[in-house]
């Protein structure tokens, strides 16, 4: 039985809205969120990849996805039990080759599924064939049964993605990138349409793509057919459309996006009822504050516009858009960080399209590990889907969230998060302290003292300190599905106080006992963990100089990527001599005297450890964060967006 959703007012509008009587579930392990799935040993690495692809669909008030099934060795068809939120074996054999990866398309009018699946690799060869597979539904039984004649072959390559759709004429497309070609394939309609007869594969793109480029293809419009492919070597994302009643090898094509750094191999498509076409994309831009994740949307009249879903600084990865018309939203998910952690989602109006910034709001983690590569359905939501996400866990195990869509889309709370400038120096200090929070905020609540007053409801408040003291600043914010709190910590020193000397580290790395040799120090996070004999620590390496005087204080500051009610303890370390490119936990130096113990770790903060006393003057200093909890925090490393400081206040 998999683990219960943590976000116990998602689980309470389920159970109204659904009517749902809900067996007995297994106890959340604490920090995830979602609910753990099967397990996937054999599938081949990330069986919820690729960015493009799609492994669910709604059928029949069920969601069903293409899951792989480790007894038998191959892909099925799963039914997700919207009561225990488990996924349920239908014995229904999909792909039967490990390393696959496949695109769903539920075509209900004909009650036909199709499964375009394709041999993974990001070196696209020939020798591999890509199959079609395809199934007719009983709603009587709620079976699916392979139409006779199937597979069929759509090409003969092994390639990074392949996706289908099917146009207003019955014809099915498909492509894929191979060769620094943009391929395009169709079924063979004469005048017909045969799903088992497929005609001669042909290159959209006038200019050759780089080997990590991809493509997709959407029908949209009523009428029409578009592929967009990335091309990193002119720095554009193009979109090619084609009319239905026109020759299969007649196309227009059109920049969704140019400029430098705009193009990387991260696309996901969809289309609303209007015909508006809608573009999840990554960006390769570099700097802190560039767009990294973009939507872009293609009007009816053809025009194309931009908006921001993330920054460098947020490290967001994969995303997908899925469109919930019924209740006007844009729904889009992406991982962060990169190397996989929690999926995140935000929402915007469809006909007003803003992201509020910073991470999102999570909807899948696993406390144990980072998950990745979320995945969803083709089809566009409404409250009798409801919605439905799965990834996969470094676990080697699925993961997935669900909730309803009625009443608005309820079961998001907003995610709490707030700036505070300047957030240190010598009273009386005033502070500007601005919301910067995700999701729909109905209400806030500013606490400045964290003493249980309500100082402030404005969105941008000021306030001033009139003493010396360290204070903790808290945000509340509500709406109809809940509420959230973050902290920060606001340093306030004596009038006429001493200068404060801040140092970003020279090295900083975590280690695992898990893997002894592995060496993380390029990694953009630093972490802390512990369960049993599972235990993840971080050490930190700084260079102190200009100190002039006594050190009246000194402060440990980690920016929070994944939020965790336990940040660990700090502990010196005698042993400079590590560096953060070759240690390991093997190679790790041994902990001095413990220094602090840390309290909480909320989601986008600053969590500020006292290390006063460590610090004596100029010189090489070593730390180390351990005594972490069963959810891992994690924070920002040098790597990172925001780079770990160390705050040195001399004395007057």
């Amino acid at each position: 039985m998999g683990k219960t959703f943590v976000h116990g007012c998602l689980l309470a509008v389920l159970l109204v809205t659904l009517g749902f009587a809900f067996a007995p579930a297994a106890a959340a392990q604490t920090g995830d969120v979602g609910y753990e799935g099967p397990p996937s040993a054999g599938a081949g690495s990330a069986p919820t990849g690729s960015k493009p692809e799609s492994k669910l669909w709604w059928n029949d008030g069920f969601w069903w996805a293409s899951i792989w099934d480790t007894g038998s060795a191959d892909f099925h068809v799963f039914r997700l039990d919207q009561g225990t939120q488990t996924w349920t074996d239908t014995g229904v054999a999909l792909d039967d080759r490990p390393s696959t990866r496949a695109d769903v398309l539920w075509d209900a009018a004909a009650g036909k599924l199709y499964v375009a699946s394709h041999r993974f690799s990001e070196s696209p060869a020939t020798g591999y064939p890509s199959r079609l597979y395809r199934y007719s539904y009983n709603a009587s039984t709620d079976t699916y049964t392979r139409d006779p004649g199937f597979p069929v072959t759509i090409n003969n390559f092994r390639t990074e993605t392949l996706v289908i759709d099917k146009d207003s004429t019955g014809q099915l497309w498909a492509t894929w990138v191979q060769g620094g070609k943009v391929w395009v394939n169709a079924s063979v309609c004469n005048p017909t349409c045969n799903d088992a007869s497929w005609g001669t594969a042909f290159s959209v793109n006038p200019a050759d793509v780089s080997s990590d480029d991809i493509s997709s293809v959407i029908a949209f419009g009523g009428n029409k057919i578009g592929v967009m492919w990335s091309n990193q070597s002119t720095s554009t994302d193009h979109f090619a459309f084609h009319s239905d009643s026109a020759a299969d090898n007649v196309w227009t094509i059109e920049n969704a996006l140019q400029g430098p750094g705009l193009a990387d191999d991260h696309i996901n498509l969809k289309t609303d009822s209007s015909g508006r076409v809608y573009a999840a994309v990554k960006t390769s831009k570099s700097a802190s504050g560039d767009p990294l994740n973009v939507l872009l949307v293609r009007s009816t009249g053809g025009s194309w516009s931009s908006h921001v879903f993330g920054l460098v600084r947020d490290h967001h990865t994969r995303p997908i858009i899925l469109l919930d018309e019924a209740n006007g939203l844009v729904r889009m998910f992406a991982t962060a960080p990169e190397s996989g952690g929690t999926i995140y989602q935000k929402t915007s109006p469809m006909n007003a399209i803003s992201f509020a910034g910073g991470l999102g709001t999570p909807m899948v983690k696993d406390a144990d590990n980072e998950v990745n590569n979320v995945t969803s359905t083709k089809q566009n939501l409404n409250a009798s889907t409801n919605l439905a996400v799965l990834a996969h866990s470094g676990a080697g195990r699925y993961f997935h969230s669900f909730f309803s869509l009625a009443g608005g889309g309820g079961g998001e709370p907003p995610v709490a998060s707030f700036t505070a400038v300047p957030s240190s120096g010598t009273a009386p200090l005033t502070v500007q302290f601005t919301d910067t929070s995700s999701g729909t905020v109905d209400s806030r609540a500013w606490d400045f003292q964290n003493d249980g007053t309500v100082d402030s409801t404005a969105p941008a408040p000021t306030f001033t300190y009139a003493s010396a003291n360290t204070y903790t600043a808290r945000l509340t914010v509500t709406n109809a599905a809940g509420s959230s709190s973050t902290t920060r910590t606001i340093t306030v020193g004596p009038p006429g106080g001493g200068s404060s000397l801040t140092f970003t580290p020279t090295d900083d790395a975590y280690v695992r006992q898990p893997n002894p040799n592995e060496n993380a120090g390029a990694a953009t996070t630093v972490r802390v963990y512990k369960s049993g004999t599972s235990d993840t620590q971080s050490y930190f390496k700084f260079t102190v100089t200009g100190v002039t005087g006594p050190v009246a204080s000194v402060r440990l500051r980690l920016w929070v990527t994944d939020a965790s009610s336990v940040a660990g303890s700090i502990y010196s370390v005698s042993d400079t001599s590590w560096s953060e490119g070759t240690i390991t936990w093997a190679t790790k130096p041994a902990p001095g005297p413990l220094v602090t113990i840390g309290g909480g770790a909320p989601l986008g903060t600053w969590v500020d450890y006292d290390l006063t006393g460590a610090v004596a003057g100029n010189g090489t200093y070593s730390f180390l964060l351990k005594d972490g909890g069963t959810d891992a925090a994690r924070f920002s490393s040098k790597e990172g967006a925001s780079d770990p400081q160390l705050v040195v206040t001399l004395g007057s």
